[in-house]
């Protein structure tokens, strides 16, 4: 064979070799795949207070169950049905979670591969057909008043050196997007509620009645060891229904007591028995069952044979500059 031939034969099979690995080589994203970057996830969702309904499923990974949160505006009241519809401090912050999701546009297109999901924590935690209990993420909705969706979406994982950014996904949809989320997703009830039980300055304090008395819990009678009440003089200052003239309140002791009642904080709720609340808004025919009954003693409460309601840890009565009396009932310790 001639240098000439011998040229051109391998000229040929390195084009074809060439031509082999351009048709075989991994393909970039073709270019409508970056076509919807930079718009927004939701773009028929405009006015943050039309979401009536908010609500995050998280899951479980421990129980293997998904555990959802949900805060809803009920008739202009919002309330939070997971916590048996307890009253939401809510609106400002649901207008704000609400607007933060408007705000979510697709900044970038990391992945189109179903295998990617579980790395990039987007896993629909309400999906019963995924295997694994890895790599759920945070499934979010909301709905207007009719019940319509405004916005359903998952969010997982940071992306990693991207402040800011989280990786989101549509639910039924194999794409995963990196967007920059400015929205607080929290599912604790404390965020969501007026913490502070009281809702009183210490120094607005006036008075503090301390019942110290045990419940027999088979009689209903009350064994009363002690009262002491606590009384601020116009000075400013703590004296005792029985101090004599020498003698004079332990400052230490009732700043403590005073810092106490100021940082009571709620943190969970359990719901009264309906005939319980009934008769405390004196509903007509209001009467309290034998189930609400032992509602009540679970919790530590008790009824005394001449209908007075007890609990079985004593009770604090505090008493504000204004007027306004609270009684705090102690009932058993919350696991």
């Amino acid at each position: 064979m001639s240098e000439l031939k011998k040229t051109l034969f391998l000229a040929g099979g390195a084009a074809a070799l060439a031509l082999l690995a351009f048709v075989t080589a991994p393909r970039p994203p073709a270019p409508d795949a970056f076509a919807d970057r930079g718009e927004a996830f939701f773009p028929d969702f405009q006015d943050p207070n039309a979401a009536a309904t908010l609500e995050v499923v998280e899951f479980d990974e421990e129980t293997g169950a998904a555990r959802p949160f949900k805060v809803t505006n009920d008739g202009g009241r919002w309330t939070i049905p997971s916590h048996h519809d307890y009253p939401a401090d809510g609106e400002d912050r649901q207008a704000r979670t609400a607007a933060g999701v408007m705000g979510i546009h697709n900044d970038d297109f990391p992945s189109d591969n179903l295998a990617d999901h579980e790395a990039r924590g987007v896993v629909d935690p309400l999906d019963e057909g995924a295997t694994s209990l890895k790599g759920r993420g945070q499934r979010v909705t909301l709905k207007d008043e009719s019940g319509a969706v405004l916005a359903d979406f998952v969010v997982g994982q940071q992306p990693e050196g991207r402040d800011g950014f989280r990786f989101v996904r549509i639910p039924g949809q194999k794409r995963v997007y990196a967007v920059r989320m400015d929205v607080d997703l929290s599912t604790r009830f404390e965020d969501w509620i007026e913490r502070d039980l009281l809702k009183l300055e210490r120094g607005d304090i006036a008075k503090v009645v301390i019942k110290d008395y045990s419940i027999n819990e088979r009689t209903g009678r009350l064994d009363q060891r002690d009262v002491v009440t606590l009384t601020k003089d116009d000075e400013g200052d703590w004296e005792t229904d029985r101090m004599r003239s020498n003698q004079e309140v332990d400052s230490t002791k009732s700043n403590a007591l005073l810092g106490a009642l100021d940082d009571l904080n709620i943190v969970g709720v359990r719901p009264k028995p309906d005939g319980l609340s009934a008769s405390l808004t004196r509903t007509q025919g209001a009467r309290l069952t034998q189930a609400d009954v032992q509602s009540l003693q679970s919790r530590g409460y008790y009824f005394t044979y001449d209908g007075q309601l007890v609990s079985n840890e004593g009770e604090v009565q505090v008493e504000s500059a204004q007027g306004i009396r609270y009684t705090l009932r102690f009932g058993e310790v919350v696991y």
